[in-house]
């Protein structure tokens, strides 16, 4: 038997704007000859090749789209310089020439990333503190498209939103639909979290497999101010003197809490 069989795609799920990257169809003709292989995006066609065409590459006018024609072939089609508006589902059309013109058509999204230009910050209201006292720290990622998403590490290990750790995440919008990820991390500090009189917490931001920054802080165990507190039960964040649980550096309104687990943004 002779014909078109075993079409398959390959589209990257995520990439980053300003990437080139390469889509591929592969296929088995079975020992027909090709007659034409098109790419779409949306359903709008920008590289055709039709094998017995001088030259046979051609490309159409897509906005945001740009072909690199020298790299691009009969799996092959090359896209330069991607942007953001160039997320969305890519189709290849591969037809087997006479007398069966069989055609096979596959389909696969690909999403386009706008990265943050500047690394995550980290802060808290102080690096030294006392066993038992809470301690709060903020992580901010720069802007991009989507939103980061946060995640801490306490000492090498992940924190979870649980008993022990509150996590909040809140994203910030602005004008040209970029967003900013601020997360906080809240937990009452025990002895066993010092190392050396020291912990270390780190928040990283990532966007699938295509972003991923760090940003470090280290407390230090305040040893001398601890022994001067006369009762276990005082502290400058005790509840009698901060009877509210929420971060005062979100507004109430803006924060969203997770439950039972650190959930995405």
């Amino acid at each position: 038997a002779t014909g078109l069989k075993d079409l398959t795609i390959n589209v990257p799920n995520v990439v980053r704007s300003g990437d080139t990257v390469t889509l591929s169809c592969h296929y088995d003709l079975e020992g027909s000859s090709l007659y034409t292989i098109q790419w779409f995006l949306d359903n709008n066609e920008f590289y055709r090749y039709v094998f017995d065409r001088v030259p046979p590459a051609s490309t159409f006018n897509v906005s945001g789209i740009q072909v690199n024609i020298s790299k691009s072939n009969t799996h092959d089609v090359t896209l330069v310089d991607v942007s953001r508006k160039l997320t969305g589902w890519y189709k290849c059309e591969v037809s087997a020439s006479s007398p069966s013109y069989h055609t096979m058509i596959k389909k696969a999204k690909m999403e386009v990333v706008d990265a943050p230009k500047t690394d995550p910050t980290i802060r808290t209201e102080k690096e030294r503190i006392v066993v038992d006292e809470t301690l709060r720290v903020n992580c901010t990622t720069g802007n991009s498209r989507p939103a980061s998403t946060v995640t801490w590490k306490l000492n090498g290990d992940f924190v979870a939103n649980n008993s022990q750790f509150t996590v909040w995440h809140h994203k910030t919008s602005h004008p040209d639909e970029s967003k900013a990820t601020k997360s906080q991390i809240e937990f009452k500090v025990t002895k066993d979290m010092f190392h050396g009189g020291h912990l270390h917490l780190r928040c990283t931001a990532a966007i699938a497999d295509v972003y991923r920054k760090s940003a470090d802080i280290d407390i230090t165990e305040d040893v001398r101010r601890s022994a001067s507190i006369t009762s276990p039960f005082e502290s400058p964040y005790d509840h009698r003197k901060y009877p509210s649980t929420i971060p005062h550096y979100f507004p109430f309104s803006e924060l969203y809490q997770p439950r039972g687990s650190l959930s995405p943004v």
